[in-house]
């Protein structure tokens, strides 16, 4: 008794400490929230955190206009109007719920219009004693409110600015503004609008910051799911314990405490003594009495059951499960264990019926060995059917369920590359291509991956190159897309400029690499497979290394030079750079195939893989007919 006791005091307390232990850690895990959440953030045009803004004009004919013969103190002039949006994008893991977009007027311009939220509007910060400040809804308004300087011009509201000025906008809750929600989801950025005119001839200048708060839940996230699952699991183990100590701990020092626990339950009682092989009947049917009651030995009994008791196929488990040394070895270290066995119908006609037997302990010798055992049956049948019939059930919608995921999985895969690719297509857009820079680079990499799977089943292939499986393969022609998505932060006029880049220029569009690299990891990383996600993201970071170590964002500083560089990124090098030879650019014309080969033969071995010489000239008749057949 006081060992048992001693034992869960023991148990209990670890319980205890368990619980405090994880409420203090949960507790600094929502501190810790509190402070995130709490945290004002800013951060300005082009600048890379949790979240980015980036401001600019429109585009396209529609988008910009001139309204001429105006007469403007004194003088006729022409205005242009613009129309210019702004991004804001989430790239955390938390939701976007407020946020602020601040616009520093650099030159003189006339705000016009706005939308969907307010513009708190600073006017006359330098030229005037006392700056003019007042919120507007600029869609919705009546002249009489306007405080600020301003004047209309065919019925248009300009509102002078000038350089200091500043506008601070409100985003609309109501127009799905706010909040906006973690990267990856549809509502993953919001775009909000302005108009301004200014006199033609001159240009816009502004540049801008969002001040903004995350909020992230305390339940969100790994940490908060394991203390979870770790304080369900804590409950399951008390609860067993208590019922445990509540129900055997005393009864198995008490037979007859025991029988009165269990008499409720089992219609088929019996009592045995392990320890000089005898039992005695407490409750039976008239069936099992008239036979039992010829015998007072088990191994007696068991060795004398009839056939129409059990069908011939449980015969051994029934005796197993009686048998004396058996039930000492299974109740060692437990005090209960059941089985279910099928017996004949005793009571008519029938393929049998399931019957549940119970072993509970009730006295043990100084060897902790069992003595006294109850041994209770009770018919089991319907639960045991009922649970066959589930299995069956869940078996078949496994089955079932199981295609429809293989069929809905190709589907996924399949929406997730058209996304990627279209992706892809808008970034070529925006560098002043036509669009097709990642279907034809996809198209090279085809033709140069299934030439060296090619070579690699005949026998024939450089062995250099035998890693390059056929879902090795699959992976480097499903993340070519990718190659270039960091485009996304360079500025138009770089992407766009006709004309050969400064150094500065030129370095930041060099950054492009590591921002491709780091949208991968940010997408890709906790939905598709690791070696997937890996190939994906050395070929969108490295696909600017050279052979010769002078390449980027690393080079040979940073290890990528010669077969340092990813296998991939070197064969997505090959594809790039052909593509840029042999097609139309914003700055240039597209070059002839024999002039583009000899270009890159030339570069084989300095800026190119050399072992990849053989296999692009293997390959040059299908890529000339390829973009032979897709010349834009």
């Amino acid at each position: 008794m006081e060992k048992e006791r001693r034992i869960n005091i023991i148990v209990f307390g670890i319980f205890g400490v368990l619980l405090i232990a994880g409420l203090l850690f949960f507790s600094v895990h929502v501190y810790e929230t509190d402070k995130f959440n709490a945290r004002r953030r800013i951060v300005g045009e082009g600048e890379r955190a949790e979240c980015t803004v980036q401001l600019y004009p429109r585009g396209g004919l529609a988008d910009s206009w001139d309204k001429r013969d105006i007469e403007f103190m004194g003088e006729i002039v022409t205005f242009t109007g613009s129309t210019y949006d702004c991004t804001v994008m989430n790239f955390s893991d938390a939701e976007l719920t407020e946020w602020k977009l601040r616009i520093n007027i650099k030159k003189e311009c006339y705000i016009n219009n706005s939308w969907c939220g307010t513009v708190e509007i600073h006017q006359h910060r330098k030229t005037y004693p006392e700056e003019i400040v007042q919120e507007l809804d600029l869609r919705n308004y009546s002249e009489s409110e306007i405080r600020l300087e301003h004047f209309y011009v065919a019925e248009d509201l300009y509102i002078p600015l000038s350089d200091g000025d500043y506008i601070i906008y409100n985003p609309s809750e109501v127009s799905g503004e706010l909040p906006v929600r973690a990267f990856g989801n549809e509502a993953g950025k919001t775009t909000v609008g302005f108009i301004f005119y200014h006199k033609k001839g001159e240009r816009l200048d502004f540049s801008c910051s969002i001040v903004y708060r995350l909020t992230r839940s305390c339940l969100q996230g790994t940490r908060p799911k394991l203390l979870l699952a770790a304080f369900a699991l804590w409950l399951v183990l008390l609860v067993i314990r208590v019922t445990f100590v509540l129900t055997f701990s005393n009864l198995k020092r008490d037979t007859n405490s025991v029988i009165r626990a269990v008499s409720g339950i089992y219609t088929i009682l019996y009592k045995a003594n392990l320890e000089n092989d005898t039992f005695q009947e407490i409750r039976a049917s008239d069936v099992l009495h008239e036979f039992f009651g010829k015998h007072t030995s088990i191994r007696e009994a068991l060795d004398g059951i009839p056939e129409e008791f059990y069908i011939p196929e449980n015969m051994r488990e029934v005796r197993e499960f009686f048998d004396i040394d058996t039930m000492k070895e299974r109740l060692r270290d437990t005090d209960n264990c059941s089985a279910d066995f099928k017996s004949r119908d005793l009571y008519g006609p029938g393929t049998g019926r399931w019957f549940r037997s119970s072993l509970i302990v009730c006295k043990r010798n100084g060897r902790n060995e069992p003595v006294e055992v109850i041994c209770g049956t009770r018919d089991v049948d319907s639960e045991v059917r009922e649970h066959e019939e589930h299995k069956m059930m869940l078996e078949r919608f496994a089955t079932e369920l199981s295609d429809e995921v293989a069929k809905q999985t190709v589907h996924v895969l399949e929406i997730q590359r058209r996304i990627v690719s279209s992706l892809g297509d808008m970034i070529g857009s925006r560098d002043g291509n036509t669009g097709g820079h990642v279907k034809r680079t996809s198209e090279v990499m085809k033709i140069l991956v299934d030439e060296i799977i090619r070579r690699n089943r005949a026998g024939t292939g450089n062995p250099k190159f035998s890693r390059i499986s056929k879902k090795k393969g699959e992976d480097i022609i499903r993340a070519a897309p990718m190659h270039d998505l960091g485009k996304i932060f360079i500025d138009t006029k770089i992407l766009c400029k006709p004309g050969k880049l400064d150094a500065d220029e030129y370095a930041i569009m060099k950054t492009h690499a590591e921002h491709s690299g780091e949208i991968v990891n940010l997408v890709l990383r906790d939905v598709e497979e690791e070696s997937f996600v890996d190939t994906a993201f050395n070929i969108a970071r490295y696909h600017h290394e050279r052979w010769d170590g002078l390449g980027y964002p690393e080079g040979k500083d940073g290890g990528m030079v010669g077969e340092g560089i990813p296998v991939e990124a070197r064969i997505m090098s090959v594809a790039d750079v052909y593509d840029a030879l042999v097609s139309k650019r914003c700055y240039k014309e597209p070059m002839s195939f024999e002039m583009a080969c000899r270009i890159m033969i030339d570069g084989m071995g300095k800026q190119f893989d050399p072992d990849l010489e053989d296999i692009f000239v293997a390959c040059l008749k299908k890529l000339e007919k390829y973009y032979s057949e897709n010349a834009d």
